[in-house]
């Protein structure tokens, strides 16, 4: 790890404007969790480190008209603990849960888990499935990204390098819903997912099933053909899972690496939609939301 200059600036604008005397030099932080450990392996090299814990501004949740919003600087302990995130959003609340353990789910963050864009982020796949809005601010205002086009691969993001995201919003489910996350990986904590699923579903009308999932595509993917089979099902039975299940297989593209073969992550995320898909309906029946 080489030097670099640390600024803690105590407003947005503050910390835009040394992003933009940085030049594209400059690295932002928040929870730190995944940079410093970049820091300190050199796998990056920042001029500049722009720590953001100061700004008031990027604290907190909140919910108004029905939309709740994770601002930069809540960690995933708080995102667990709001009660419209346990109620409405159970998969959000299960993934942060499933993250490392509660010291570093107290330095963590979403929108750092977000941005640093890994395939094995646990939150990334709930929040695609929940329809998540990516909030950004910088010199030339404020744009908003869905979560599937603000990750474009591996570490890669759609930020500019003068601006910083602010937050998150996702509209909360009306009506009957239920969603869970499911993680396999080789301890049961302070471990990366080898391969995690999550299905949501909501029901008013008809039913809408959303499948997601966590370590076996460079980017954010949905199981498009298998959430197709499963919304024209007039009846829910064992060889629709079954279907959905192997449907699923076609829309990721598994590595293989240190913690598991490609041919085990594919199998695993067949058996993980297979039991995601029937928990959501088991709660769906029950009443929901779960």
């Amino acid at each position: 790890m080489r030097d670099f200059v640390l600024e803690r600036p105590q407003s947005i604008p503050e910390a835009l404007d040394i992003l933009k005397k940085a030049g594209g030099r400059a690295m932002v932080k928040s929870g730190g969790t995944d940079l410093i450990v970049w820091l300190h392996r050199s796998l990056v090299n920042p001029d500049c480190v722009i720590d953001l814990t100061k700004i008031e501004q990027l604290k907190g949740i909140g919910l108004s008209n029905g939309r709740i919003e994770i601002k930069a600087l809540a960690t995933l302990n708080e995102v667990a603990s709001n009660p419209a995130v346990g109620e409405k959003l159970p998969a959000l609340f299960q993934a942060c849960m499933a993250h490392s353990d509660p010291l570093i789910r107290n330095r963590a963050t979403v929108v750092g888990n977000v941005c640093s864009a890994v395939p094995s982020g646990d939150v990334i796949a709930p929040l695609l499935c929940y329809g998540a809005m990516v909030e950004i601010t910088g010199p030339s205002g404020d744009r908003t990204l869905r979560i599937g086009d603000f990750i474009t691969g591996p570490k890669k993001t759609a930020l500019a390098a003068d601006e910083i995201v602010t937050a998150i919003k996702i509209a909360l489910p009306e009506g009957k819903s239920a969603g869970c996350y499911i993680k396999i990986s080789r301890r049961e904590a302070l471990d990366i997912a080898q391969a995690a699923v999550c299905c949501t579903a909501f029901e008013s009308v008809t039913r809408e099933f959303r499948i997601s999932f966590c370590a076996v595509s460079p980017r954010p993917v949905r199981a498009t053909e298998a959430e197709r089979l499963l919304n024209g099902a007039t009846k829910m039975d064992d060889g629709i899972v079954e279907a959905a299940a192997k449907l699923a297989i076609e829309a990721v593209d598994p590595i293989t690496d240190v913690r598991a073969s490609r041919e085990y992550r594919l199998a695993m995320i067949e058996e993980l939609t297979r039991r995601a898909i029937k928990s959501c309906v088991e709660k769906l029946e029950a009443g929901g939301p779960s």
